[in-house]
């Protein structure tokens, strides 16, 4: 009997023994061991990968030391200074943009100087298609965006640099600006010209002769102000939406493109000249714009440059020359 009983006291022990096991393993299951993977925050990467014309480049997410061959006027737009840029855009050489250029280093100009490109130890290089230098030179030292000049206009120049950089939100806020800008604008110039007088650019530069579209110096006048340009001018534009400009146009030929306001533009010290010894010609002097006192001299370095910020620059300029606050000449 003495031996039954040991035998029932021991089978219930091995009994509870196990039950407990099982309870023990229920809980790990519910509450499994923290490894080191998941216990690890996740880093953020560090680049990306954007599509650009010379295929798939990788590039920083948040850059620091950007050097740019151009578009420094988009790079203010958007609240980014480069650490580099070519001289031309640089103080007294872009007025427009002297304000946002203090303390960036010169690059040279075209073609751009690769060793001071390097000891600024970019961390991403924006280049343009004209700058002359080899994208495989530029991409050893950093990695590199090439943004055509001459395929888009100053609005979508501007988102798509903003889209390699992520300021899309900047991009917009800005275009926002200057369409509002360009609005009040239209609106202080209405009593002063009216859609149906036509508008000339024409730029002198060396020997050379040629009348503007819609890009660079138009920009300001045909898109902005809403002005009409005269007819050869505005069939150009209609079939290509990046005409720049004629090619040389001699000056026998101006009076195809005579117009009712003639906007000049003079580059140098030679085309100066020409300017002053056209202006003794009898075909100048027979123009409609000549003869009714409407020509007006604009200024090379705030009117050549096609930007977001020097758009806005033009514009200004324009009202003040079309409402009377100009010179004449």
């Amino acid at each position: 009997m003495r031996t039954k009983m040991i035998f029932i006291a021991s089978l219930l022990v091995i009994m509870m023994a196990v039950s407990a096991c099982g309870q023990s393993g229920a809980a790990n299951q519910s509450k499994p061991v923290q490894t080191a993977e998941t216990a690890a925050p996740v880093e953020e990467a560090q680049t990306r990968k954007v599509a650009t014309v010379n295929g798939e480049v990788e590039i920083p997410v948040n850059p620091q030391r950007v050097v740019a061959t151009y578009y420094l006027g988009e790079l203010a737009a958007l609240g980014i200074k480069p650490v580099g840029a070519v001289e031309r855009q640089l103080g007294e050489a872009s007025p427009n943009l002297a304000p946002y250029s203090e303390g960036i280093t010169g690059i040279g100009d075209f073609p751009p100087n690769l060793e001071a490109i390097a000891a600024l130890e970019p961390d991403l290089i924006i280049a343009t298609d004209f700058d002359n230098i080899a994208y495989a030179d530029y991409s050893k030292i950093a990695p590199t965006i090439v943004i055509p000049w001459s395929t888009d206009d100053v609005a979508t120049k501007l988102r798509v640099i903003a889209s390699f950089l992520d300021k899309d939100a900047e991009a917009e806020a800005y275009i926002q600006e200057m369409d509002a800008k360009a609005a009040k604008a239209r609106e202080a110039i209405k009593d002063d010209i009216s859609k149906e007088e036509t508008v000339a650019i024409v730029r002198f530069f060396g020997k050379s002769i040629r009348v503007y579209g819609g890009r660079d110096i138009g920009y300001a006048l045909y898109h902005s102000l809403e002005l009409t340009p005269t007819p050869l001018i505005k069939q150009a534009m209609e079939q290509n939406p990046n005409f720049t400009s004629t090619e040389d146009v001699s000056l026998e030929k101006i009076p195809e493109y005579a117009a009712d306001r003639i906007f000049v533009l003079v580059s140098d010290e030679e085309a100066d000249s020409q300017y002053n010894e056209l202006q003794k010609s009898a075909i100048w002097a027979n123009l409609p714009a000549v003869k009714n006192n409407k020509v007006y001299k604009i200024q090379a370095d705030k009117w050549f440059a096609y930007d977001p910020i020097s758009i806005n620059v033009a514009v200004e300029d324009a009202v003040r020359i079309l409402t009377g606050e100009g010179d004449k000449k």
